[in-house]
């Protein structure tokens, strides 16, 4: 993977958090050796706090060593005189968005996501690659989003470089307190897996307290998977799978589901970009957003693109099918009450890091969800899947004294329009303001060092 040489030297002047900050305790925290504690006032801003449907109208909010110190209406809040005052007059704060279900290909990705205001990732296919970057990131030796991992792929079959191969009981066994081991904040799941597997996975995972995470296994099935209480299905998809393209079965679903207390990722975008690259491939390669991404990438784009499938034309039937289903079935669940959480399978083919992600926002509200609930998958839901299942001190997803600085400024607001969530201002990265034209320019330095021989 690529370095990220001219970051690295930004991120390791980022914030860094030397303690948890709770609601109500000293509007003070401790910074690390050396680290700057200059506050940061965003002054006048009208705050969406995602905690409910709101806004918050002329607040001030002030930020200091990573953390949201202060809130209240402007004429309350004091600002510190050594604190960068940022003009919020007219404009929205919100909180950074999550996308769980992201695959780095590359480092150079991390800026990616950042310019779009994506502050938290999930890797659904991990590595001990990715556990290193978990741990640089987070000491911020290197620039990026927060980001948990899964294992790599746990998958009936023949072991692979990716796959940790689970044919009986006791490699479930030993793979599970090995994952766990190793330090992987979920297990994932794949499409082949024995019922016997399965059901041993998913004892042992409860006994070593590690989240079930990823597909349906095929021989198992949804109603199997949901009586398990996997922690999270990584698709909506997969529900297409099982049912035969039957919506009758959806409100069932959507019930079981919620009994169950699993989490879904609709995943909409994956199917529609699917659906984009058989139509159109070299429309996707001419984006704009391209030129971000590494030669290896696109490479491997040209390679696994849909329309290099053997079964390319029944392949897109199928995906014509399932959109339709999952759009219906990501409406039913919402009203059912079951945590959806956005994820975009970024960056398999055609899946750009960070600009998937409000594809997906539009996705949602295109299937019937209200602007507000398509942001919540992206921020307060994640933040709750989190703190019920990998880290119940996680602090991100709302905006609210003691939490993590990751905020988003807009120039209108997202209750209203979704899309305002694209158009930030400028992103806040654990308490570190960074306009649009600073990571603008960021992000050029990377295409022109990507564009080298």
């Amino acid at each position: 993977m690529r370095t990220l040489r001219a970051w690295a030297l930004l991120g390791a002047g980022l914030l860094c958090l030397a303690g948890v900050l709770l609601p109500g305790c000293a509007h003070e925290a401790r910074p690390l050796a050396g680290v700057s504690e200059r506050a940061v006032a965003f002054v006048g801003v009208n705050v969406v706090p995602m905690d409910t449907e709101r806004v918050l109208m002329d607040q001030t909010v002030i930020v200091r060593n990573g953390l949201i110190t202060s809130l209240g209406p402007s004429a309350e809040i004091t600002v510190p005189e050594d604190a960068e005052r940022i003009d919020g007059r007219g404009r929205y704060l919100m909180p950074g968005l999550a996308d769980f279900h992201v695959h780095l290909h590359s480092d150079e990705q991390l800026l990616s996501y950042v310019f779009h205001g994506v502050t938290t990732l999930f890797e659904l296919d991990g590595s001990p690659r990715h556990l290193e970057l978990r741990q640089q990131l987070a000491t911020r030796q290197r620039f990026g989003p927060t980001l948990y991992t899964s294992s790599p792929l746990l998958d009936g079959g023949p072991p692979g470089s990716r796959v940790v191969s689970v044919t009986t009981p006791e490699e479930a066994r030993v793979a599970i307190i090995r994952q766990k081991k190793a330090r992987y904040d979920a297990v994932k799941v794949y499409d082949n897996i024995s019922p016997e597997v399965y059901a041993t996975l998913v004892a042992k995972a409860e006994q070593q307290e590690i989240a079930v995470v990823g597909h349906v296994p095929r021989m198992v099935g949804v109603e199997a998977v949901l009586r398990s209480r996997q922690a999270l299905i990584s698709h909506g998809e997969e529900y297409f799978f099982d049912g035969s393209q039957d919506e009758s079965r959806i409100a069932d679903f959507a019930r079981a589901t919620k009994e169950a207390g699993t989490s879904v990722i609709p995943d909409l975008i994956h199917i529609e970009t699917a659906l984009r690259m058989l139509k159109d491939l070299e429309g996707v390669f001419a984006d704009p957003e391209s030129r971000y991404l590494s030669p290896e990438v696109l490479r491997n784009w040209r390679y696994s693109n849909p329309t290099r499938r053997l079964d390319a034309a029944a392949f897109g039937e199928r995906k014509r099918a399932s959109y339709p289903f999952v759009q219906h079935l990501t409406l039913a669940l919402q009203k059912e009450g079951v945590r959806l959480v956005l994820g975009t399978n970024t960056s398999d083919a055609g899946l750009f890091p960070g600009r998937s992600t409000h594809l997906e926002l539009a996705e949602l509200v295109k299937a019937g969800l209200s602007p507000y609930e398509a942001l919540a998958a992206g921020t307060r839901n994640a933040a709750s899947f989190i703190k019920d299942h990998v880290d119940p001190s996680a602090r991100f997803g709302t905006v609210a004294v003691g939490q993590q600085a990751d905020l988003l400024l807009l120039p209108g607001n997202p209750l209203e329009d979704v899309g305002q969530a694209e158009r930030a201002l400028g992103v806040m990265l654990h308490g570190q303001w960074l306009t649009r034209e600073q990571l603008r320019k960021m992000r050029k330095k990377s295409a022109a060092s990507l564009a080298q021989p």
